[in-house]
């Protein structure tokens, strides 16, 4: 049963790569989440009658688009911590509020026949015009998943880190723009030789190899592979380091205690963290806004 506070995501592993062959891990992300509430004003309820008119064209039967109107005309909105243009799956989390919330026996009915990354694909569009599902739909199984590239995905339980490691977002201060970087990456990956092997072997392969590491419990090896990903990051993906994270990203690379990495498309929004010492790390980057993931 869905929690009344509906979580954010996480990708932990994959970011761009995806695209090119390699597998990814996203996580909920109780850090930040949404949750519907009363009293609210027409700012707070922005996009929610459009998405209505959406749902009720795309999916008629699927939603009580009546139940949804009158709900808010009464002022009933979605509060959210869940920043726009993070990678943290903010209007995922719009359609599985809305969906737990709205849907009809028929719209569940619908879901299960189609497959809930299809369905939530569909309803997702409303924000995006395209969409994999993949961010809604994390959130509504509420369960770590594997993603492969063909589209498939399993799900995971990710272990317990050792005493004192933890994973983290660090907040750049910046929100980020997902389709230059994108396009970007696939420009360079598509017409530079050079960079295309480098990721192959300096990208692609600790990133699987992280994840084997992280599912399995294997934690030293997790830390060299997370450090081979950051220092490649930092190397050779510019636009996706900000230079106001560059120095402190440098530094978590000559300590031991705390890596940095892009989550998502990077250029913005949140670097993921990996440390083996959180109070030396916490210190060490107090000046930034650290969240424990």
């Amino acid at each position: 049963m869905m929690h009344k506070k509906i979580p954010a995501k996480v990708l932990l592993f994959g970011e761009q790569t995806i695209l090119r062959g390699s597998r990814a891990l996203a996580a909920p992300l109780w850090a930040r989440h949404s949750e519907w509430k009363a009293g609210g004003t027409p700012e707070q309820q922005t996009g929610l009658a459009e998405m209505a008119t959406y749902l009720e064209e795309q999916f008629p039967g699927a939603f009580e688009i009546v139940r949804f109107r009158q709900d808010l005309a009464a002022g009933r909105y979605l509060a959210s911590d869940i920043p726009v243009g993070y990678g943290l799956g903010s209007s995922g989390a719009v359609c599985v509020a809305v969906y737990t919330t709205y849907a009809t026996p028929q719209g569940e009915a619908q879901l299960a026949k189609e497959g809930a990354k299809v369905f939530f694909a569909r309803m997702e569009a409303f924000f995006h015009g395209t969409s994999s599902g993949t961010d809604p739909l994390i959130i509504y199984l509420q369960q770590a998943l594997q993603l492969f590239p063909d589209g498939d995905f399993q799900r995971e339980t990710i272990p317990s880190l050792p005493l004192g490691w933890q994973l983290f977002l660090l907040d750049t201060g910046k929100a980020r723009e997902t389709a230059p970087l994108v396009a970007y990456f696939t420009q360079r990956f598509d017409a530079e030789t050079d960079f295309r092997a480098a990721v192959c072997a300096e990208w692609i392969a600790p990133n699987d190899a992280a994840i084997d590491a992280l599912l399995k419990g294997q934690f030293i090896e997790l830390w060299q592979h997370f450090g081979q990903i950051s220092q490649f990051q930092i190397d050779h993906l510019p636009p996706m380091v900000l230079p106001t994270v560059s120095d402190i990203w440098q530094e978590g690379l000559a300590s031991d205690h705390y890596l940095l990495k892009i989550c998502g498309a990077g250029g913005g929004g949140y670097c993921l963290g990996l440390s083996r010492d959180w109070q030396k790390t916490q210190e060490a980057l107090q000046d930034w806004g650290v969240v424990a993931i």
